[in-house]
């Protein structure tokens, strides 16, 4: 891991970021009201050691950030991956002035001031029998309700454009182990964990998701008149263009896995422009279905 000191809102930070050589990989989605972080299996092993470490850092101010470097666009649509930051709130304060300087810092983040061996020890033995190390670590009562109000608010969440993710020294442990414990693959290719304030979604093919997506948002976008809704920073699970990009993508990602040549557009985007699509409301896989009647 990698540290760099910086300063925000005035105070001196420890921003623990992974190595540019490890190839792991993230995104961030939000549908249905909730964020959710997107990986594999070997991003939540990664993201789960970051939390459990952050949760024994003896340091003060310390930021874990996952930024550009090893982000995705999301495997949906494509969307740009706002920057991760997670951190342990009793140690660390961080508002909106600490976000501002963060998310102008990023871009121009230069060499690390060292390196930090992330110190993850007992998190293997409490994955050995998760359950058991549960029963022992409780999770405390809880206003559920007032949380999910707290969730369906994205600005809550979202500061400045950087996804925050804060949690006590306990919660960043339960939800560590809770993390590692997904496992996914052929047969079982999709798992999630739905925590306090986001959920976190591993596939077993997260990169060929990723892959198609992209694929299809360069598709749709190309079309004679382009979306009007990208950028818009609300996230309306309504949104026609999104979720032709959504169902496009499958139908490139399912024809790469069955060794077609995926052709570079289908007939319906050949023949009608985006804003005829966004009247009709029906997406590619609607109009395939219920093609129109001749009667």
């Amino acid at each position: 891991m990698h540290r760099i000191t910086a300063y925000l809102d005035g105070r001196p930070y420890r921003l623990i970021t992974p190595r540019p050589s490890n190839t792991t990989r993230f995104a961030v989605n939000h549908f249905h009201d909730s964020w959710h972080v997107v990986s594999d299996r070997t991003g939540a092993v990664l993201f789960a050691r970051l939390m459990w470490g952050l949760a024994h850092e003896r340091y003060p101010n310390t930021l874990v950030v996952i930024d550009r470097r090893h982000l995705d666009p999301n495997p949906f649509d494509a969307e740009p991956s706002p920057p991760i930051v997670l951190f342990a709130g009793e140690r660390t304060p961080f508002g909106g002035r600490a976000a501002r300087d963060l998310r102008r810092l990023l871009p121009t983040l230069g060499r690390p001031d060292g390196t930090v061996y992330w110190r993850t020890h007992g998190l293997d033995a409490a994955l050995a029998d998760p359950d058991a190390w549960m029963r022992r670590h409780p999770e405390p009562m809880w206003d559920w309700d007032r949380e999910r109000r707290h969730k369906r608010k994205p600005e809550d969440t979202v500061r400045d454009g950087l996804l925050v993710l804060p949690a006590n020294v306990d919660a960043l442990r339960r939800e560590a182990v809770r993390i590692a414990g997904m496992e996914v693959s052929a047969a079982t290719p999709m798992a999630y964990e739905y925590l306090r304030r986001y959920e976190f979604q591993i596939f077993h093919d997260y990169r060929r998701r990723v892959s198609a997506a992209r694929t299809a948002r360069r598709e749709i976008e190309a079309l004679p008149v382009p979306p009007n809704r990208f950028g818009s920073g609300r996230y309306n699970d309504a949104d026609v263009p999104r979720m032709h990009i959504w169902d496009r993508g499958t139908e490139i990602r399912k024809a790469r896995m069955r060794g077609r040549r995926v052709h570079a557009r289908p007939e319906l985007y050949h023949t009608r422009s985006i804003n005829d699509i966004q009247r009709s409301g029906a997406t590619a896989h609607e109009r395939h279905r219920d093609p129109p009647s001749n009667t």
